[in-house]
């Protein structure tokens, strides 16, 4: 096998994982608006700064236990935190029963 093949497989197989990946971060984000319709449904405020620091803390042991950059992580769950907030916080609105309903 040459170094280009041994390379080529590698690539495939990082590729595999991005698709796994991506795909997970769309299932958190659809679980998310789940999560958005039960809020509503049962006024739950959308922020919830313990579930954000428990998720953030989750990720910052995860580093530990595995060697990796606990910055990195934590600066990744920032990023997917900001957008389930923005997502949930759309759904909530489109969901909540306006203050002049039609009669």
């Amino acid at each position: 096998m040459t170094e280009q093949d041994e390379l080529g497989l590698l690539r495939a197989e990082l590729d595999a994982l991005d698709g796994t990946l991506l795909d997970t971060v769309r299932r958190r984000i659809d679980l998310g608006v789940r999560i958005a319709r039960y809020k509503s449904r049962h006024g739950v405020p959308m922020m919830q700064p313990g579930r954000v620091s428990l998720v953030k803390e989750r990720a910052a042991r995860y580093a530990a236990d595995h060697g990796l950059e606990e910055t990195f992580l934590v600066n990744l769950y920032d990023a997917i935190i900001t957008e389930m907030c923005r997502v949930e916080d759309l759904v909530m609105r489109r969901e909540s029963p306006t203050a002049e309903e039609p009669r």
